[in-house]
Order: C-alpha cells, then sequence, then structure tokens
C-alpha cells in the first residue's frame, strides 16, 4: 500500500542546507528502517530493482520547509514508523533537524483503490517537481519521452502492487503507438548528488495526449491513467530515492 509521509521543518534549522540533500535524505531513510528493524533494512538496501520509497528535496508549503517521503512496500511501514518515533531530532549533512513533535502526516492508499479510481482521461497532466531524468544507454536522458516515463513508473507498479494488479507489459506498446507530448513548459536543472556526480534533468509541466483513443479500448486507457496517478508516489526516472523525479498529477 503507497503512502506519504510529510514532515514539516524548522526553517531556522534547514536555511544552510543545500536545495537537493537528496543522498542524505537516503541515508537518513535507512537509518529509521535500522532503529525498527538492522536486518530489514540491510534487505531493503542489498536488493536488486527499484527503490520501494522516494524522497523529495526540501519543499516549501506555505513558507515552512517541508521534507516529503513515499512508501511503495507496506512491509516496511512497521519498522519505518518505529524509527521516525524514535529520533525527535535526526542529522542531516551534520546539521540537526526537529522532527514534529507528532511526527509527520501519513496518508495510506491501497493499490486496490488505486485501480478501482482510475479514470479514462485522454489528456494527462503532470507536473515533475524536482529534477527528472532517465538511465538511456548508460547515458542520462533529460526529456519527457512518454515511452521512458511509462516504463519507469510501470516497473516499480508491477514490482510493489499486488500480482493480481499487475499491468501487461503490452502496455508500452501502447505507449509508443498512441501516446504523444502534447504541450510542455519545462527547463533543466543541475543536481549535485555528491562526490562528483552530477545529474541534469528536467522541471516543469507536461501534457500527454492519448491519440486515437477509441482503438485501444476503455480498460488500457484506465491503466495510462493508473500508473499517472501512481507517479505522485513512485515518481518518474531514476534516482528517485535521492530526491529526483517527484511528479504531481493535475487534472
Amino acid at each position: 500500500m503507497p503512502s506519504v509521509l510529510t514532515f514539516r521543518l524548522n526553517p531556522e534549522e534547514t536555511v544552510s542546507l543545500p536545495p537537493y540533500p537528496g543522498r542524505a535524505l537516503h541515508a537518513l531513510f535507512y537509518q529509521w528502517l535500522a532503529i525498527g528493524d538492522y536486518s530489514l533494512a540491510v534487505r531493503t538496501h542489498d536488493q536488486d530493482g527499484p527503490r520501494p520509497f522516494t524522497v523529495s528535496p526540501l519543499y516549501r508549503v506555505d513558507g515552512r520547509p517541508t521534507l516529503r517521503l513515499t512508501l511503495l512496500d507496506d512491509t516496511l511501514w512497521p519498522a519505518l514508523s518505529q524509527g521516525i518515533s524514535l529520533t525527535p531530532t535526526v542529522e542531516v549533512m551534520g546539521r540537526p533537524l526537529t522532527l514534529p513533535v507528532d511526527g509527520p502526516q501519513v496518508q495510506h492508499r491501497p493499490y486496490a483503490d488505486l485501480v478501482a479510481n482510475a479514470g479514462a482521461e485522454t489528456r494527462i497532466r503532470l507536473r515533475f517537481l524536482s529534477p527528472t531524468s532517465f538511465r538511456s544507454r548508460e547515458m542520462h536522458y533529460p526529456l519527457p519521452d512518454p515511452s521512458l516515463v511509462y516504463q519507469s513508473w510501470l516497473n516499480r507498479w508491477n514490482e510493489f502492487a499486488p500480482e493480481e494488479a499487475h499491468i501487461n507489459v503490452a502496455l508500452l506498446d501502447i505507449v509508443a503507438a498512441h501516446v504523444a507530448v502534447g504541450r510542455y513548459d519545462l527547463r533543466t536543472e543541475m543536481v549535485d548528488l555528491g562526490g562528483d556526480r552530477k545529474v541534469v534533468g528536467f522541471v516543469g509541466t507536461v501534457q500527454y495526449n492519448v491519440i486515437r483513443a477509441g482503438m485501444i479500448g476503455g480498460e488500457w486507457l484506465q491503466r495510462l491513467n493508473l500508473l499517472a496517478d501512481y507517479a505522485e508516489f513512485c515518481g518518474t526516472g531514476h534516482k528517485t530515492a535521492q530526491g529526483m523525479g517527484q511528479t504531481e498529477r493535475r487534472h
């Protein structure tokens, strides 16, 4: 069951942090998980495939710095929540951060609920909140190619959703033939991941148009919308566990 955890932080404590402290927040997630269940944290860290969580950069919401963390695998929730509850203060890049006294705001959304409420829109609007990029032929690819976008969502969905809800990879053939960029307002930004690792990604808004929608049928159209809804939890592209690829569905 996907979950969203939102932490409202103290502005005075975050003022000296860089805009994308993704690697440090990535480490903080594993620190929390290890406090709750050390062996689970080790297994999760060492597993291949998509990461079961995302972290955001530090956003400002109503003037307050805010950290958003999502969880895609609900088996991690008991250990993670225990770790968070036992650390009222954490350290990020050598700076102490005080967590909310009553903990983060938490929203759970069952996979079955996402499936049941998938729409059938033919114009799918998205906002990429943090730099988004893909790995293609051993290179960073900072463009919102529909096939790469949907492949990243589909991989995560089929990794973490219940088996009965898995989506056939034939969806990617439909994307290639029927999904096109309709409009966009994008710019590129550089993300410093530390250790001389810098990645260029795109941020801004994109509208994907489903063309000749009548040819693909209602069920496939709902699957296209379902994965766009899921993007708010799973992110888009690579390095989503280090602050990249934060995505918002816009209706």
